[in-house]
């Protein structure tokens, strides 16, 4: 279920201006890599979800990590499903999802400045985020109630990406002048059995 939560939320604000590279709900994929000296050394990526295993081969386990070529990196992590209650033929549940967002601030502020907007990164991200989701719950079928809601944020720490290894280069945007944030997001939705039949 979350996958598609995900899908919904990223429909709401891949449309805003400084997003470039954006995914759904991501999996942790561990790959066997050579490294310098010739040693395998087991990876972790984040990895969308509907990437194929032949894909992940190929390379696209790069496409998330930080780099220079986008503004923006944007991906959801999985926090779990929870039962809420039953009424009726309405099932509810509540969605935890984790919004990552890494952002090559030279890029973002650059473009920022050309049109005279305030050259800051994270807070007017997160602003616009929040004001790309619904203000009131929506029906997106199959889910009807659907209402995502920022929870929270993250404190800024690397701890953001504990999760995953990244190499030397990799890091280094995890350092200024590079920035990034992460948002719990819970969405709270409903499923009507009668589509069940």
């Amino acid at each position: 279920m979350n996958q598609q939560i995900a899908n919904i939320i990223k429909a709401k604000i891949e449309g805003l201006d400084f997003i470039d590279k954006i995914a759904g709900l991501v999996s942790t994929t561990y790959l066997n890599i050579t490294d310098n000296e010739e040693n395998k050394v087991t990876k972790s990526f984040p990895v969308a979800c509907n990437v194929t295993a032949q894909d992940c081969l190929n390379g696209s386990y790069n496409d998330l990590c930080p780099n220079t070529k986008y503004k923006t990196v944007i991906y959801f992590e999985d926090g779990g499903v929870d039962f809420n209650k039953r009424e009726g033929r309405f099932i509810c549940y509540t969605s935890r999802l984790r919004l990552v967002c890494w952002i090559n601030v030279a890029k973002y502020v650059a473009e920022c400045c050309k049109e005279g907007l305030t050259c800051t990164a994270s807070a007017a991200i997160i602003k616009d985020i929040l004001c790309a989701l619904p203000s009131q719950p929506e029906y997106i079928s199959p889910y009807s109630s659907v209402y995502p809601v920022v929870t929270g944020q993250l404190v800024r720490s690397n701890s953001i990406f504990s999760a995953y290894t990244y190499n030397e280069t990799q890091t280094q945007y995890l350092m200024a002048p590079f920035d990034y944030f992460a948002l719990n997001i819970e969405t709270t939705f409903c499923i009507c059995m009668d589509e069940c039949t």
